[in-house]
C-alpha cells in the first residue's frame, strides 16, 4: 500500500436534485457529471462539510474467547454542511413538510402536518474543490433528519444546518460513494 499524500484543504459547493427512479447508480462519475451543475447548486457553504460514517457491529464468542466471529449490522451515513443562502427551494427540500407559495411580492413556505410529508429523497454530491491534488466529490441519497434552526443575530450571519442522512442508493445498498480524482483530472 502507497502512503497517502493528499492533503484536503477547504470547503466545497453541495448540489441536490430529487432522486427520481430513473437515475442510475452504476456509473458514479457519469453521476457526477451529470448533476453536479450549476442549475443544481443548493446553496452556498459557510462552515463547509462534514461526512460522518458510522457502523454498528456485534461480536460473538464463545465463553473462554478463543473464537471471535464480528459483523457489521447497520451503518449509517450523514452528510452534514452549512448552508448561508436561503430560498424557498432550500426550505422546500429542508422540511418533508413544507409547501411553499409563490405571489408577486413574497414566497411563503408553510411548515409542519404529518398529512402534508412529500416523502422525497434527494441526490446530494458534496464537491470538494482542489485543482492540485483533484477534486473529491461525496454522493449520497438521502433527506434532511436534522433540526431546522434560524439564528437571526445583531452581528452575525445566519447559517442553516442540515444533516442528510443517507439510505441505499443501489441493490447492493450503497450509502455512499466517495471519488477521488487525480490531479490530471482535476485540471482537465
Amino acid at each position: 500500500m502507497e502512503m497517502a499524500k493528499r492533503i484536503a484543504l477547504g470547503s466545497g459547493k453541495i448540489y441536490l436534485t430529487t432522486k427520481t427512479a430513473e437515475m442510475d447508480f452504476a456509473d458514479i462519475e457519469a453521476v457526477i457529471k451529470q448533476y453536479a451543475i450549476p442549475a443544481n447548486e443548493f446553496a452556498a457553504v459557510k462552515n463547509g462539510a462534514s461526512v460522518t460514517y458510522t457502523p454498528t457491529m456485534y461480536s460473538a464468542s464463545d465463553d473462554l474467547s478463543r473464537f471471535t466471529k464480528t459483523i457489521t449490522q447497520d451503518e449509517v451515513v450523514t452528510l452534514g454542511c452549512g448552508l448561508i443562502t436561503i430560498n424557498s427551494d432550500v426550505l422546500n427540500a429542508l422540511v418533508d413538510t413544507a409547501r411553499v407559495e409563490k405571489k408577486e411580492k413574497a414566497e411563503i413556505i408553510r411548515i409542519g402536518g404529518a398529512g402534508n410529508a412529500k416523502g422525497d429523497s434527494y441526490l446530494l454530491i458534496f464537491e470538494h474543490l482542489d485543482a492540485k491534488d483533484g477534486n473529491i466529490y461525496v454522493v449520497i441519497v438521502g433527506k434532511n433528519s436534522g433540526e431546522l434552526s434560524f439564528s437571526f443575530q445583531k452581528s452575525n450571519e445566519t447559517i442553516l444546518n442540515p444533516v442528510f442522512t443517507a439510505e441505499g442508493m443501489d441493490d447492493d445498498g450503497t450509502k455512499m460513494a466517495i471519488v477521488m480524482q487525480k490531479p490530471e483530472a482535476a485540471a482537465a
